[in-house]
């Protein structure tokens, strides 16, 4: 696939100061894009804008609680003021928590359904509403294998998932009218902060942020009447498929 249709176009990533949203946020920079990176640390988003930018990219980094109608407001504000529209969002924030049932407190609950659900909702309206009249758009919502098989005490985060999948669905049916594209894609284990302990699994199992963003890069980099709905990328090895 030609990523050249990536070049010149505006992508709004959040979750960009690490892992997967790092990865695209690079990702789409070197393929010619220019980039709107959200995340919660300063210093980390000011470091992605010097690396972009000293590789010849056009980058913006928007300190942003994607929680909060106000900051997300601004977000999309800050990137169609400096690059005067948005043709691509990754949602990409979010927050992995292992608490089973009984011990899961309504704060916890609300924060996991805030951060990996409520965002992408915020955040995908605001793109509606620079998409629609500019008649194309593509919005990438990252999701997970626990949105097709749950993993252990894991109820706020599973819910997170599948409800991100609905959302997934119900917007790219609302948006098809108008060129918009909605996507979900659902990675497997990957070597990042939210998931520490996969940092520490052999390099032959876990994936690699790249990995990832490579996949998600070339889902967007279609004509703007195509949508690669959904994606995939699960170890070989995990148990995931069926028996062994």
């Amino acid at each position: 696939m030609n990523l050249d249709i990536l070049k010149g176009r505006v992508a709004v990533v959040t979750g960009a100061s690490s892992g997967i949203g790092e990865a695209c946020a690079l990702g789409y920079a070197e393929a010619g894009a220019k980039v709107v990176m959200a995340a919660r640390r300063q210093e980390r988003l000011d470091a992605l804008v010097s690396k972009i930018e000293a590789a010849g990219g056009e980058a913006i980094g928007v300190v942003t609680d994607v929680t909060s109608e106000d900051a997300v407001a601004n977000l999309f504000k800050q990137a169609v003021d400096r690059f005067g529209t948005v043709d691509i969002l990754i949602n990409n924030a979010g927050v992995a928590q292992s608490i089973p049932v009984e011990d899961c407190t309504l704060e916890q609950w609300n924060t996991v359904i805030g951060t990996n659900l409520t965002s992408a909702f915020l955040c995908s309206r605001e793109a509606f509403r620079i998409m629609k009249p500019q008649g194309h758009g593509r919005i990438v919502n990252i999701g997970s294998i626990s949105a097709r098989v749950p993993r252990a005490d894991s109820p706020a985060y599973t819910a997170s998932k599948y409800g991100l999948d609905g959302l997934t669905h119900a917007l790219a049916v609302d948006g098809r009218e108008f060129n918009i594209a909605v996507s979900m894609f659902n990675p497997g284990i990957v070597a990042t902060e939210i998931a520490p302990g996969a940092v520490k699994l052999a390099a032959d199992f876990a994936a690699q942020p790249k990995d990832i963003a490579d996949a998600i890069l070339h889902m967007t980099a279609l004509p703007d009447h195509l949508n690669f709905y959904e994606a995939m990328i699960v170890q070989n090895k995990l148990p995931f498929l069926g028996r062994g």
